[in-house]
């Protein structure tokens, strides 16, 4: 089973490896091919060592190995290790299962870019390195494979670099999340100082050794990692700016990899969160502080891509608010549901910005429903789920995470209770405004001109863009039946054992008043939206230049976060280096010549240079130099 689990993470690396050396040697679309096989095998791999995990007794559900141990000291030993359980095996199939349907869109989306065996290659080094987080044993491990996903977001968000904005996208992605590697790397090692040990086995053994404020000071750590990976207050900002990469590469960042590492980093370390109950509830603030924010940002954003990548931000909140409240099971649900949804989303974005030739403001859209019909039901079945409403998946995940909240019955449960209600109808608000303002209302000139003509050449998409759309969008429809409340309990009962303290489940009749609520509130937030965007009404204008002009000024810039970071640390280091350029080198190096030390570095150079010119003789000379003086050194001191 182990070889399974190592064949799945080995795969992806083996398709990097190809593509860099035989890459320019294959045709356009075999790099494509390549790289989806690949991942088509992997999958095949990590489904196969999932039944087999679940053909073993409950007990016997857990397994390690270790390949080779690459660090020894003492008693101290780290390995490359496998940690294969119920959360591994199902993170697998996420990530491997989800990637692969992405990079077959991809192979249609990314046609006739002149960087495409560069794109597949860097995308399986994305899958790749989420691997290796996800299988790692011990914490050194999971910090390599933190920091590879990072790594590889940047090389991604960046990939067309012709342009400065997903350049400077790219950098400001990998500036956030070294933020977090930093606290991550701070945590592992207080845990290490504190126990002794890095490994999971290890930490989660003697976890119960630790004091309260000991184990608080190495979560919050943790959860700085996880906020900045995960997009969550304050790390946030790079998210919105990451969509400048190809959407392929939106999907893949938001379903499958990177902003699910964070949920999936607190709930692999249950067992020492256990005893941080301050942190937990931090968690759920956060959460329930994010989703509200970023569903409220979303309802005024005018780009395609940016409305999706802002329901993230919220969606992934939700998550947060589940494992805070212990409800381990209902976070990780969430993200499996999410992945299939939210993939479809960007997919159906990815299929309308196509029809547009590359456009993605949604004030350039509106009446595509006929013309891409097939689009357009894929995407409201995304709607509702990303909605919540029964009995599409997201229904069920989301409110399984709000029916632990009512199941805490306490302040901090009341908070995500009624915080996630209101993120539900802020939910159905952007997200049909966002299916209203594309699919519905009058075509816009640029649609109207662009739209008809390349439809009617290419259709909505080719087979390659199409299917991966279809597949999701039956995961979307049906995958929430897995988790039934009072009839299926899939999930919950196969997640159950990675904690050993016991998660949060709310009662049968809790989950279905709160699957009742949660839809009737989305539904209203669905009305909302139809009454504002659905016809050419002038309501949302009047109320962004009349009452609401403060509110909606804030929301368009994001809340002024970025603002914030400008003054706080961008404009200080700015001006602490044009004081040093102008005022320190300019004044304490005034008697030296015009650049100061640069000239000083330049002679040394130069009379280096001299020596090594090159020429026999010239060492030959120094070497004989040498060797005198050194023999008149030993004379002299012999006398």
């Amino acid at each position: 089973m182990t070889e399974l689990v190592w064949i799945t993470l080995a795969l992806p690396l083996l398709g990097v490896a190809l593509l860099a050396i035989f890459g320019n040697k294959l045709p356009a679309r075999g790099a494509g091919l390549l790289a989806s096989l690949i991942m088509l095998a992997a999958f095949g791999a990590a489904t196969v060592a999932l039944i087999l995990l679940a053909s073993k007794p409950e007990e016997q559900r857990q397994v390690t190995e270790t390949a080779w141990t690459w660090l020894s000291a003492g008693d101290f030993r780290v390995g490359f290790d496998i940690w294969f359980d119920q959360l591994t095996a199902l993170m697998l199939m996420v990530v491997t299962g989800v990637g692969f349907l992405i990079h077959v869109f991809s192979i249609g989306y990314m046609k006739g870019d002149s960087q495409e065996r560069r794109f597949f290659a860097y995308m399986n080094m994305f899958v790749f390195s989420m691997l290796v987080l996800v299988v790692s044993g011990n914490l050194v491990q999971l910090l390599i494979g933190w920091g590879l996903v990072g790594l590889s977001s940047y090389l991604l968000i960046g990939f067309w670099h012709h342009k400065t904005s997903a350049v400077k996208a790219a950098k400001k992605a990998f500036i956030m999340n070294a933020i977090g590697d930093v606290g991550l790397a701070v945590g592992i090692f207080l845990i290490f100082v504190d126990l002794g040990t890095v490994s999971y086995s290890g930490v989660f053994a003697s976890a119960n050794t630790l004091s309260e404020t000991q184990a608080s000071i190495a979560c919050l750590l943790l959860l700085v990692g996880a906020l900045a990976k995960s997009a969550q207050i304050p790390l946030h900002t790079w998210l919105p700016d990451a969509m400048e990469g190809p959407t392929p590469v939106s999907a893949l960042i938001h379903a499958a990899t990177m902003v699910t590492a964070g949920v999936y980093l607190i709930a692999r370390m249950n067992p020492l969160f256990f005893y941080a109950p301050k942190v937990l509830d931090l968690i759920v603030i956060i959460g329930v502080v994010g989703l509200l924010m970023a569903g409220a940002i979303a309802i005024v954003q005018t780009d395609i891509k940016r409305i999706i990548a802002f329901s993230t931000m919220s969606q992934i909140a939700y998550m947060f608010v589940g494992v805070g409240l212990s409800a381990y099971w209902a976070g990780i649900f969430h993200l499996f549901t999410h992945a299939f949804f939210k993939a479809l989303l960007f997919m159906g974005a990815g299929l309308v910005i196509h029809a547009l030739n590359g456009e993605q403001d949604t004030r350039n859209m509106g009446g595509l429903r006929k013309l891409m019909p097939k689009t357009y039901f894929c995407f409201i079945i995304g709607g509702l789920a990303l909605t919540g409403i029964f009995p599409f998946s997201g229904g069920f995940s989301k409110d399984a995470i709000l029916g632990a909240g009512l199941h805490v019955d306490s302040t901090i449960g009341w908070i995500a209770y009624v915080g996630g209600l209101l993120g539900a109808l802020m939910t159905g608000i952007y997200t049909f405004r966002l299916i209203f303002l594309v699919f519905h209302r009058r075509m816009s000139p640029y649609a109207e001109k662009v739209a008809p003509p390349l439809i009617k050449h290419h259709g909505e998409g080719p087979s390659s863009m199409l299917w991966p759309v279809y597949i999701l969008a039956l995961g979307a429809a049906f995958l929430g039946l897995l988790q039934i409340p009072g009839v299926t309990h899939v999930m919950s009962s196969w997640l159950e054992p990675i904690s050993p303290y016991g998660m949060v489940e709310a009662t049968a009749g809790q989950e279905w008043l709160t699957t009742l609520i949660g839809s009737l509130v989305g539904v209203i937030g669905i009305i909302i939206a139809a009454h504002l965007y659905l016809r050419e009404s002038e309501a949302p204008e009047r109320i962004r230049l009349g009452r609401g002009r403060l509110i909606a000024h804030a929301l368009e810039r994001r809340c002024y976060w970025d603002n914030l970071y400008e003054w706080m640390f961008e404009r200080p280091t700015q001006w602490a280096a044009s004081f040093l350029n102008r005022d320190v080198d300019a004044t304490a190096f005034r008697w030296l010549p015009t650049d100061g030390v640069g000239t000083i570095t330049a002679f040394f150079g130069r009379s280096v240079v001299v020596i090594q010119n090159g020429i026999v003789r010239s060492y030959a000379l120094v070497f004989a130099v040498g060797i005198a003086g050194f023999l008149l050194y030993l004379l002299v001191r012999g006398t």
